[in-house]
């Protein structure tokens, strides 16, 4: 792999994120959307250790398919920007044993809406040559005005040049917003769309949901 997330000192880690920033592609959607998989992992400490879920659904009927998993210790350290370095290694192995073809990616962080531009949904999606949203829960990086109250409502994101790097979406109404950028092969408004066919009745879009759960579950399985 010619950009490797495994065995890297941060300096070089951020090196590869400036590089992969220039080949990112945030424009348009994909041609059809049949399964939307939402990527989340929950970790369990002494020894640290990460159990990562990847649940599948039907696009845009949100039917649920089903949910692969693993585990693995988490050997790199926490670093601001650098999430995709300790949590990628194992998400790339749990995506080795997706049987169906996933046509899109929604991931709990963040897409373009990062210090260096690549986020953990850009750097994945990008190795993966998929398309990737991150939603993240929370702020990162990035100025905004509040958006609207009511479900759909929107703001931009922007960048400390006044680019726009996302989206603050309200997914339902008098809730918190989520934080949506582009991660790879998808424009900011298309990304904000797919989020918002992806929410059902709660505030994070059920893909990513239904991942959080089941990466509770398996790290409460763990516990002893």
């Amino acid at each position: 792999m010619k950009y490797p997330i495994k065995n890297i000192t941060p300096r070089k880690a951020i090196e590869q994120q400036n590089e992969i920033a220039q080949q990112l592609i945030i424009s348009g959607m994909p041609e059809k959307i049949k399964i939307v998989a939402g990527v989340d992992v929950a970790y369990s400490k002494k020894p640290l250790t990460g159990f990562s879920a990847i649940s599948l659904f039907t696009y845009p009927d949100m039917e649920y398919i089903k949910t692969y998993q693993e585990i693995d210790l988490i050997g790199y350290p926490y670093i601001p920007g650098l999430l995709s370095f300790r949590e990628g290694p194992l998400i790339m192995d749990t995506i080795d044993k997706v049987e169906e073809d996933i046509d899109l990616f929604l991931f709990d962080g963040q897409g373009i809406a990062h210090p260096r531009g690549v986020g953990i949904a850009s750097h994945l999606g990008f190795l993966l040559d998929k398309p990737s949203i991150g939603v993240g829960k929370t702020w990162l990086t990035g100025e905004y005005k509040k958006p609207d109250t009511w479900k759909g409502a929107k703001s931009d994101l922007v960048d400390t040049k006044g680019h726009a790097i996302g989206h603050v979406l309200r997914t339902r109404d008098e809730t918190n917003p989520v934080f949506v950028s582009p991660g790879h092969k998808i424009g900011i408004q298309e990304a904000s769309e797919i989020v918002l066919k992806c929410t059902t009745s709660y505030r994070i879009p059920e893909p990513l949901r239904r991942a959080d759960q089941e990466a509770e579950r398996y790290k409460n399985e763990g516990d002893i």
